[in-house]
């Protein structure tokens, strides 16, 4: 039995609550580009043909409880489906959520996400994870745009920095906390995040964004979508911005401003709801400054050099859908990306080829089953610099993927059994299956109770198998035995090297999940899950080698640590008022992690450390004097012991004023108690940490 959800979401029906019936020294100056000038030209570009007229952004009180009832989802079973009938951890962030946080970047908004853990390591790059494990590359989490995966192979996680769209014209964040790798395949251990954008119809008429602040020096954005006849619609898009740099704990800059260009576009052309073709690309160009340590041979044995990192990219993608029945249906999906990241330290250079097919249909009345074929070519380049260097510098990967999911209704409206798996063959990893199982249970309307088994894996990055990163240089005499009693020469310098040998990390994941809606204007979400992981990445020390100017202590990749994850996700929303809302999310978290014997030395196991064992966030959205919004929201994060982070209390608003329609501004503060506060410090790559400043920003919208 389908039931609601309940939500504020936008017109179009994008909301998380919803009732669903059925269904990177340089001189850094010479580098810099101004954002806002640049794109005037652009701007005017975009916007010279017929405008159309761009739908005003509703408010609480316009709407009741019927509209506020209606979205599906198609993360967690790649087919559309309520949130009622959907046996996994599932939040999903609206037009309308993602409006009203004042969020400027992607990973700002998946901070009111039970069970995610986001934290800012500098201006630009993010550590970002789902259930724990928390790194500057988290490897757990699968992130995708419009069915293009965000996941890069090299270091395995997300370059955040490369990142970005106009927000205004994402549909909405759909979060799956726990595997996902039944139906996405390797990789989606702790979590799927599926970022999907509106389609081209729905973007018809004119944006153009302008915001100003002490952080988000500026963004400039401007949009436009054209009806090019009937059945074909056309969006492009254009952003620039220049963000400010962060500060140390003494409030001083710490050079890692970031600044980037994007544009892009959007084709639709859709046929009677029979049949969808979709067109879209991306091309982007960015700097990023950041601050590095690198190790040298002469005291202090040290030094800290400050570079632009170049990052640019584009990818383009065809995806073209086939609509035979309610229960029947094809896809097939393509798309090429490639990602440029340069700095300093370390460079790549990644293309990836992807191509895509599934077929959904119902054999018998009761039974769904859903299916498909994928292949995946990577030809990546990396750069040799004097802290990073790959064995072999370039290399090629293939990965051949095939699924099959089938939905059987055991009890008719109430009793589901989902099973399914994930069969894949990598280069890397060679054969890997992975299956789950899952009941869903609906003992009355609004009211569902699920379970699930799932066995997922996270294949080896580049990194772990090829690398050779340079890291301390410390004198003989003051390392532990028997490291002390080498012989001349006199110093010792750590370098993580890769491993051939490395093996995929497997998890076994335990949940049990309950979601209803006790009354009209309340939702509450439960989830309780065990993760079991074997073979997460660990070093051990090899062999130390004579180079002459210094013996090189080698910390040789493996997978000798095991853990263990437990934890409570909690979400509630109430609405006491048709003009007010309330939002909460909870999460208790406790990792621990085992070191296998004959290891000696642990390597990673700090990223348990690196858990918060409570987040908590709380969100009010107020509707008042007819064309204002206040917008308010605290987070409170546990301390992280293994970086040394101390708990931090954020608190964030936002005031919105509509003087008339098709006209907004807003003025945005973030971490408004706290001047500046550190949020995660990350060893990778040897970079400094930042502590994150109070931002204030005022920003006008005009859709005509």
């Amino acid at each position: 039995m389908k039931g609601p959800v309940l939500s504020t979401g936008s017109a179009s029906g994008s909301n998380r609550f919803c009732y669903r019936k059925g269904g990177l020294m340089t001189d850094r100056r010479s580098h810099r580009h101004r954002p806002g000038v640049l794109l005037l030209g652009m701007l005017l570009t975009a916007l010279t043909s017929i405008p159309a007229r761009a739908a005003d952004h509703p408010d609480l009180t316009s709407l009741n409880l019927e509209e506020l009832l209606n979205v599906e989802v198609t993360s967690a079973a790649r087919r559309p489906q309520g949130i009622y009938d959907t046996a996994a951890a599932i939040y999903v962030i609206s037009q309308e959520d993602i409006r009203r946080s004042g969020a400027t970047s992607l990973p700002e908004i998946l901070r009111m996400v039970p069970g995610i853990q986001v934290a800012r390591i500098n201006s630009s790059v993010w550590a970002v994870s789902a259930r724990g494990l928390n790194d500057r590359f988290a490897n757990k989490l699968l992130v995708m745009q419009d069915g293009r995966t965000l996941y890069n192979r090299i270091f395995s996680g997300v370059y955040w920095d490369a990142q970005d769209t106009v927000l205004e014209d994402i549909e909405r964040i759909e979060v799956i906390r726990g595997p996902g790798a039944a139906i996405w395949g390797a990789n989606a251990v702790n979590g799927v995040i599926n970022i999907i954008t509106k389609s081209a119809a729905a973007t018809r008429g004119n944006l153009l964004s302008l915001t100003l602040g002490n952080e988000n020096r500026v963004i400039v954005e401007a949009r436009q979508g054209v009806a090019l006849n009937e059945n074909a619609d056309l969006r492009v898009y254009a952003k620039g911005f220049e963000r400010d740099s962060g500060s140390d704990a003494r409030g001083n800059d710490n050079s890692d401003d970031w600044r980037a260009l994007r544009g892009g576009f959007r084709f639709d052309r859709e046929q009677a709801g029979r049949n969808h073709l979709t067109l879209q690309g991306d091309i982007y160009r960015g700097s990023v400054g950041e601050t590095f340590t690198l190790a040298t041979l002469s005291p202090p044995f040290s030094t800290t050099l400050t570079d632009d990192t170049d990052i640019f990219g584009g990818n383009l993608l065809g995806r073209w859908k086939e609509i035979f029945s309610a229960t029947s249906d094809l896809s097939l999906q393509v798309f090429y990306d490639r990602a440029h990241n340069w700095d300093i330290a370390s460079g790549q250079d990644q293309q990836t080829f992807d191509i895509d097919f599934q077929h959904r249909f119902a054999p018998t009345e009761r039974q769904l089953v859903g299916w498909g074929l994928g292949y995946r070519h990577i030809w990546d380049h990396t750069k040799q610099g004097p802290v990073i260097s790959f064995t072999p510098q370039d290399e090629k990967n293939d990965l051949f993927t095939a699924f099959i999911n089938d939905q059987i209704e055991l009890v008719p409206d109430h009793l589901r059994l989902i099973a399914g798996t994930q069969i894949e063959h990598s280069d890397y990893s060679g054969f890997e299956i992975q299956p789950t199982l899952r009941l869903l249970w609906t003992p009355r309307p609004f009211y569902t109770i699920w379970g699930a088994i799932s066995r997922s894996v996270r294949t080896p990055s580049r990194a772990e198998t090829g690398i050779d990163l340079r890291q301390n240089v410390v004198p003989v005499a003051l390392l532990p035995p028997p490291l002390n009693g080498l012989p001349a020469p006199s110093l010792g310098q750590f370098s993580l090297i890769g491993n051939d040998n490395f093996d995929s990390t497997t998890a076994w994941t335990y949940e049990l999940g309950l979601r209803c809606q006790p009354a009209a204007a309340t939702y509450l979400e439960l989830v309780l899950f065990h993760t079991s992981y074997e073979g997460l990445a660990s070093v051990d020390l090899g062999t130390p080698v004579n180079e002459g100017a210094n013996w090189l202590l080698p910390m040789v990749g493996n997978n000798r640590l095991d853990a263990d994850s437990y934890g409570i996700e909690l979400a509630a929303d109430w609405m006491p008022r048709r003009w007010w809302k309330l939002q909460s999310a909870y999460t208790y978290l406790n990792v621990t992690q085992s070191l296998k014997a004959g290891a000696v030395f642990t390597g990673f196991k700090q990223r348990a450390d690196n858990s918060p064992h409570h987040q908590l966030s709380l969100r009010s959205s107020i509707d008042f004097a007819r064309n204002w919004e206040w917008d308010a929201g605290l987070r409170l994060v546990d301390n992280l012991p293994g970086s040394n982070v101390s708990g931090y209390l954020g608190i964030d608003t936002r005031l919105a004023w509509k003087p008339r329609p098709g006209w907004q501004l807003e003025l945005v503060g973030q971490n408004l108690n706290d001047p500046h506060h550190p949020e995660f410090v990350s060893e990778v790559l040897n970079s400094t940490a930042i502590e994150v400043d109070r931002s204030l920003f005022l920003r006008g919208t005009w859709t005509f």
